[in-house]
């Protein structure tokens, strides 16, 4: 088994069956039978290799987590769910479609914090929060690619994690929607729109420039939006978002329980 210390010199080791049951497993966090899926590229994470290792273990082996429950092990995780927790930038615009969709009004700052640390993520929610991309990185940066050293096909570098991973990813993400038939699912980064199509399969359709797209197949609406944190993207543009993502579902589905 090959393994790698963390490069702050601690004591952390990092065994390569973890990133193979991750790249195989792991989607995300929440609840599949969520009506509502929001997709990334790929999960970030801010802490030393240490922090790391205990993050793959604890998610080794099974498709979702509680983003909160799950994760205990990842103290600058889980800050985000602590009482009295800012806003997570990322999250933030989720939830406030979320809560739109649920609603059908503008959420407040505090209505998407209590919902980011009471309800976001957890695994009795009507949401899902995945993944398309397995292994959490700092940043693409070549320098903060770790999973070089582990001797696992596929993984020398990103271009090749992503040359090798990614098609096997987007079949199997389009296979994971079809067994469960989410409402609504979000990708939210437009500057995948590339690999977002191969899993729709459906042709998008731009209906607001710039900030979403839809398409629909299945039972499923399709949506791309920008990533939560992309610069110029407003509030007035993110009500605008929500209100099209809420005229684009069936009359009635947009409504529900706020689980």
């Amino acid at each position: 088994m090959n393994t790698i210390r963390s490069a702050d010199e601690s004591s952390a080791i990092i065994e390569s069956d973890l990133i193979r049951s991750r790249i195989n497993n792991f989607w995300g966090y929440g609840n599949l039978s969520g009506d509502v899926w929001f997709v990334g590229m790929e999960e970030g994470y801010n802490e030393d290799n240490e922090v790391l290792a205990k993050r793959l273990k604890a998610t080794a082996g099974g498709e979702v987590f509680d983003i909160y429950e799950d994760l205990r092990v990842d103290p600058g995780h889980v800050y985000w769910f602590e009482d009295g927790a800012p806003t997570q930038p990322t999250y933030r615009k989720l939830i406030y479609i979320l809560l739109y969709l649920r609603s059908g009004k503008e959420p407040t700052l505090e209505e998407i914090r209590a919902y980011q640390i009471n309800k976001f993520g957890r695994k009795s929610s009507d949401h899902a929060v995945l993944e398309l991309m397995p292994l959490p990185c700092k940043s693409i940066r070549k320098a903060d690619w770790i999973y070089g050293a582990f001797g696992i096909d596929g993984l020398s570098s990103r271009k090749e994690y992503l040359a090798t991973y990614k098609p096997m990813r987007v079949e199997r993400l389009r296979a994971l929607i079809q067994k469960h038939k989410p409402k609504l699912v979000v990708f939210y980064s437009r500057i995948y729109g590339v690999d977002w199509q191969l899993v729709a399969v459906a042709p998008f359709v731009e209906i607001i420039p710039g900030k979403l797209s839809i398409a629909k197949d299945d039972g499923t609406v399709y949506a791309v939006v920008p990533h939560s944190i992309a610069h110029g993207h407003s509030n007035s543009d993110w009500k605008q978002i929500a209100e099209g993502l809420a005229s684009s579902l069936p009359s009635g589905s947009s409504q529900g329980q706020q689980s």
